[in-house]
């Protein structure tokens, strides 16, 4: 039983933070009024902007299913 759960985690786990992405980008609109500003990406505190590309490349870089090889 505990292993069927943990049997497809990275694709859960990916999907998590593609939707945790997604609600910052909601919150960023409710509480600035915009959905992204570039310029907030390089911002020296943490913004909006820097927790949705953290969670969505997290979320990406989970979600692939062949493993990458950088180095043949």
């Amino acid at each position: 039983m505990l292993h069927e759960l943990f049997k497809k985690w990275r694709e859960r786990l990916s999907f998590v933070f593609i939707f945790t992405s997604f609600f910052i980008l909601v919150d960023e609109y409710v509480k600035e009024g915009y959905i992204f500003d570039p310029r907030d990406v390089v911002a020296p505190s943490i913004t909006h902007e820097q927790l949705f590309l953290i969670f969505l490349i997290a979320g990406l870089f989970l979600g692939m299913r062949r493993r990458m090889v950088f180095f043949s």
